[in-house]
């Protein structure tokens, strides 16, 4: 191994572009996030300001993603995605501009004066929010967000 070579961890993800066309390959996390134990989790990446990501698609062609075009990331939810405390869960359906609608939960910090949804969602200054779906963890990227419902 190089001394110059850096440890990254691979995750599969499936990307729904603006355009409809997906990508399926691996993103790169670091082994070791920068705000909490274990490592980076994928929305840590895709929030990141960086413009552009790598993926490595499934016939290992290297390919960079610009973010601002990507709808949605799907993947496999892992034990970390849990319940914690501070942490308020909201069932939602998301309306995006190509016509999907995904359904879910929003987990969101909440604040003593700002708890509600309304809030997270004018607040909270990430790219993309995650959604946990039946089928595993969604990032969905708040600018093909038409519509959001909150469910009871």
């Amino acid at each position: 191994m190089s001394e110059y070579r850096i440890e990254k961890v691979r995750r599969t993800v499936m990307l729904r572009l603006s355009d409809g066309a997906t990508v399926s390959g691996d993103v790169f996390l670091q082994p070791t996030a920068r705000f909490r134990a274990g490592p980076q989790h994928p929305s840590d990446l895709f929030n990141e300001p960086e413009p552009f990501i790598p993926i490595a698609t499934v016939d290992e062609e290297l390919v960079l993603i610009a973010k601002d075009q990507i709808a949605h990331v799907q993947f496999p939810a892992d034990g970390a995605d849990t319940h914690l405390e501070g942490i308020a869960d909201a069932a939602v359906d998301l309306w995006l501009a190509d016509g999907t609608v995904l359904n879910g939960v929003v987990r969101f910090a909440t604040r003593a004066d700002r708890s509600r949804l309304l809030d997270f969602l004018n607040d909270d200054d990430q790219r993309f929010l995650t959604l946990q779906t039946p089928f595993g963890t969604c990032l969905v990227n708040r600018r093909h967000i038409t519509q959001v419902r909150q469910r009871e």
